[in-house]
């Protein structure tokens, strides 16, 4: 117990809770996959150490963000932000899981050009509605053109997510 006080006292008590979840999952999942446990529960294990460390690194920017400023921490932020989607699929490659990669590329790909944008326009076409009433109509054509394209993505990728489904060309 000596060291979690010490690690309490350095750093605080939610930072140091995390510190430790993150070690306790991460060991554990060692553990369960040199045991041979569950695959499901190996996958559980280590989705709690990967949000743990992903909660540290939020933790740190923000410790950052208050000593160096917004714009610094916008930076590292971008820099940062994507490590464990890089780590994931550097061990998924090396685990011959391309497939898994492909699907992860896409899946980002999507949600960084057509949801990401869609939510400020559904807040702005919420409070043209409520302030025009009905003449806002007109300016639904935009949000109408993207919902159209992300769901032809989503049905899309529903209809062709497994590769064996692609249609040949032979």
């Amino acid at each position: 117990m000596a060291i979690a006080g010490r690690l309490t006292a350095a750093l605080g008590r939610g930072v140091s809770m995390l510190v430790l979840l993150a070690l306790a999952a991460t060991v554990a999942t060692f553990a369960l996959q040199v045991t041979g446990a569950d695959h499901v529960v190996v996958f559980v294990a280590s989705a709690v150490a990967l949000a743990a460390l992903a909660a540290l690194v939020g933790e740190g920017t923000e410790q950052l963000g208050h000593r160096f400023g917004a714009g610094a921490t916008g930076v590292l932020q971008s820099a940062l932000g994507n490590l464990p989607e890089l780590f994931i699929s550097i061990f998924a490659l090396q685990a011959g899981l391309v497939v898994v990669v492909q699907t992860a590329l896409i899946g980002s790909i999507l949600a960084n050009t057509l949801i990401v944008p869609i939510i400020p326009l559904i807040i702005a076409l919420g409070f043209a509605a409520a302030a025009l009433g009905a003449l806002w109509m007109p300016l639904a054509a935009p949000f109408d053109i993207a919902l159209n394209g992300l769901l032809t993505c989503v049905i899309a990728t529903a209809q062709f997510g497994d590769p064996d489904a692609l249609p040949s060309i032979n």
